[in-house]
């Protein structure tokens, strides 16, 4: 099959296809729904009907552009950026341009054969927005609070203070939005409620679990979903002097990390199988910071698990029954 590497910018996108027979051409479109259809005609000029399109999952660019893709009925791979920089490294690929790193992609995606991306479904799309946007606002809200509490001038702290409270006002709206989204699409709903009978995961941390994680069958295992979240340990040892201390590998969905921080700390207090799974890492000589980690990484193997299988969450299952302390 013909391969297109795809590098994404905020305006423009460059492409290089590797056509079947090994010739090689680029080209550049502007990253648009006009550009995404200049792209398609371009590919008919070149007499071809599919490609394994491969493109890097860099910000919220390349999205709109799989979804076109996949609509098409290409074939199209979203890989991690660390990746394509490792594959270029192994490469000695010593320049860096928008033509070269699509070049690199394509390069990437004839040689590694990533796995498909599964295009998600609508309600997943508008679960995904809702979320993000509400992430958006929430960081808006810390940077206005941020600048009212550095600014003592009366014009500017009433200017900050409406603004601020219309912030908070679409904080309520989309959270009630998120929540009756839930209601309205019963597979959702379903799903948002095996994960809420989990300890320490609300509505909010659920829709945002769903909205990131489209397809739980996606991902291979347990093990693969917390990979993704980047709440894996990475460990640094060669030889016998190198001993770095264990962290998290933090390769992965950061949004997804930040929402998992405060449900674990919930599961520690509330849930005496998370508690106790606490108390023996500590008892091994853990830093905080890395059971805190632990525990993430546990809690998204419980997601896995309810999600895959259906089956609501059993503390006594998953984590072992726990010992009377009387």
């Amino acid at each position: 099959m013909h391969i297109l590497g795809i590098d994404l910018a905020k305006l423009t996108f460059d492409v290089t296809l590797l056509r079947e027979g090994g010739d090689r051409r680029h080209k550049q479109f502007p990253n648009t729904s006009a550009g995404f259809e200049q792209l398609q005609q371009w590919l008919r000029s070149q007499h071809i009907e599919h490609v394994h399109a491969c493109m890097e999952a860099t910000n919220v660019y390349w999205e709109a552009l799989a979804a076109f893709l996949a609509d098409a009925q290409h074939i199209v791979s979203v890989v991690n950026p660390a990746r394509i920089k490792g594959f270029a490294q192994s490469q000695m690929m010593r320049t860096k341009t928008d033509k070269q790193d699509s070049r690199i992609i394509a390069l990437f995606c004839l040689q590694c054969q990533p796995e498909a991306w599964t295009l998600p479904s609508a309600a997943q799309r508008r679960l995904r927005a809702l979320t993000r946007h509400r992430d958006d606002l929430l960081q808006t809200r810390t940077q206005l609070s941020n600048r009212l509490g550095d600014t003592s001038d009366t014009v500017v702290r009433t200017s900050l203070e409406t603004v601020l409270a219309s912030v908070e006002e679409q904080i309520t709206s989309v959270e009630a939005q998120l929540k009756q989204h839930l209601k309205d699409e019963r597979d959702l709903g379903e799903q948002a409620a095996l994960l809420t009978a989990i300890v320490g995961i609300g509505t909010i941390t659920a829709a945002k679990l769903l909205g990131e994680f489209c397809d739980i069958d996606a991902y291979t295992s347990a093990k693969a979903l917390a990979a993704d979240a980047g709440v894996t340990p990475a460990q640094h040892e060669s030889g016998t002097s190198v001993r770095r201390r264990t962290h998290l590998s933090k390769v992965g969905k950061a949004s997804v990390r930040a929402a998992l921080y405060w449900p674990a700390i919930v599961a520690m207090r509330r849930c005496e199988g998370f508690k106790a799974f606490a108390e023996r890492l500590a008892a091994r000589g853990k830093a905080k910071g890395v059971i805190i980690g632990a525990v993430m990484r546990k809690l998204l193997h419980v997601v896995y698990g309810v999600l895959k299988h259906k089956t609501p969450f059993d503390p006594n299952k998953v984590l072992g029954p726990t010992r009377s302390s009387t």
